[in-house]
C-alpha cells in the first residue's frame, strides 16, 4: 500500500499561517485592508494551489475595483496560468509587483505566522497508517524551507519515505494540478495497488485525475473535507483523522 499526503489543510492547519500571509501580502502591495474571506474565495474558486500565486490573484482582485463576482467572471479566462495573471493586469491596467519581490515579502510574513500552525492528523493515527504502508510520501506546494521548519517542529519526518516540495518542481506549469509531481514520485517508487493520495483542494483532485488518465493507473483520491472544499468531486471523503484510517484500512 502507498499513501501520499498533501500538507496544508491535511497534515497541518494553515488557517492562521499561510492564510494570514496571503492577506498580509495582498494588503501590503494593494495598500488596502482586504477581506480574508474574499481572498480565500478567489484562491479556492480557481483552485490556485500555490499561495504566492493566490496572493498575486488577490492583488489583482483588490486593485481591479470590481466586486467579487464580477472579478471572478472577468478573471476566469486568465486563471489557469501564472503568465496570464500578468496578462490580466496588463489588460485591466493594474500594476503588479515583481514576482520575486512578492515571494520574499510573503515568506517574511509566513515566518511571523508559522508558529500558529497546528497538527491535524495526530501522531497515533500517522503511526498506524505508517504501519500499514509500504511507502508513505508527501507532495506539497510548500517550499522546502517552510516544510522543513514545520516537519521538525511537529516531528513528522519519521513517517515519510519521500517528499516532493515546490523546490523540486522545475517550472510553474508543472505544479498541481499537473500530473508531474505524481510522475516524479512514481519514478522513485514502483506503483502498486492500493495507492491513495490524501488532499483537500481541486488542484489535488485534478493532479490525481490527470495522472490516472495519462498513466492508466488507479490512485484513489481521498478528500480531507473542510468548509471550503465541498465542491470538490471526490468519491472518498473524510472529515476526521480516525475516519481516514478507516478508509485506508
Amino acid at each position: 500500500m502507498i499513501n501520499i499526503f498533501d500538507v496544508d489543510g491535511v497534515l497541518i492547519d494553515v488557517s492562521k499561517s499561510y492564510h494570514y500571509s496571503i492577506k498580509d501580502t495582498v494588503d501590503f502591495f494593494s495598500k488596502k485592508d482586504n477581506n480574508l474571506k474574499e481572498l480565500l474565495d478567489v484562491k479556492l474558486s480557481f483552485g490556485i494551489n500555490n499561495d504566492w500565486d493566490a496572493s498575486l490573484a488577490g492583488i489583482l482582485y483588490s486593485l481591479s475595483g470590481m466586486d467579487l463576482n464580477n472579478f471572478k467572471e472577468a478573471f476566469k479566462p486568465y486563471s489557469t496560468k501564472l503568465e496570464n495573471f500578468y496578462r490580466f493586469a496588463k489588460d485591466y491596467g493594474i500594476n503588479l509587483p515583481n514576482y520575486n519581490e512578492l515571494v520574499e515579502y510573503f515568506e517574511d510574513r509566513y515566518r511571523i505566522h508559522r508558529d500558529k500552525e497546528r497538527l491535524i492528523i495526530p501522531h497515533n493515527i500517522l503511526a498506524k497508517i505508517r504501519e500499514k504502508s509500504d511507502v508513505m510520501g508527501v507532495i506539497t506546494g510548500r517550499p522546502f524551507a517552510d516544510l522543513d521548519y514545520t516537519f521538525k517542529l511537529f516531528d513528522l519526518y519519521k513517517y515519510f519515505d519521500f517528499i516532493i516540495t515546490e523546490d523540486d518542481i522545475p517550472q510553474p506549469n508543472l505544479r498541481k494540478p499537473s500530473s508531474y509531481p505524481l510522475k516524479m514520485f512514481f519514478k522513485k517508487f514502483d506503483y502498486k495497488n492500493p495507492s491513495f493520495y490524501i488532499g483537500d483542494t481541486i488542484a489535488d483532485y485534478l493532479m490525481v485525475y490527470n495522472y490516472n488518465k495519462e498513466e492508466g493507473k488507479n490512485i484513489e483520491f481521498i478528500l480531507f473535507e473542510n468548509s471550503h472544499n465541498t465542491n470538490v468531486p471526490a468519491k472518498l471523503k473524510v472529515k476526521e483523522p480516525e475516519k481516514l484510517l478507516e478508509v485506508i484500512e
